[in-house]
């Protein structure tokens, strides 16, 4: 799968919520050691939010911090849904389990 595969699609919970669109993802690197001596990738969660635009300028992860304007109009976290909580996924739109969410969340996994 490629990343550009989720980015901008849809997501909803099986109530039929919207949570906003795929704006990036969370990937970690624990999988097999490949012949560079580096571990692979494996895609951790995906970064969901309303407001895109914030996130392409860097307020979410508040790595930009200023002009102070922009950063109260465009600083909004994103809700991080972990792999395993996606129960459907197609070419519109990502289907999460929100039990699975909270159960990842509970975990360990942050939400911002």
């Amino acid at each position: 799968m490629k990343l550009s595969e989720v980015l901008g699609v849809l997501v909803v919970t099986t109530d039929g919520d919207e949570l906003g669109h795929v704006h990036d993802a969370l990937l970690v690197q624990d999988g097999p050691v490949g012949v560079q001596g580096l571990a692979g990738l494996r895609l951790h969660a995906l970064a969901v939010g309303t407001r895109s635009f914030g996130t392409r300028l860097g307020y979410s992860q508040d790595t930009v911090t200023g002009p102070w304007l922009l950063r109260v109009l465009f600083h909004r976290s994103p809700t991080l849904v972990p792999w395993n909580a996606i129960v459907h996924r197609d070419a519109e739109r990502i289907v999460v389990d929100r039990g699975r969410m909270d159960e990842s969340r509970a975990g360990g996994v942050p939400n911002h």
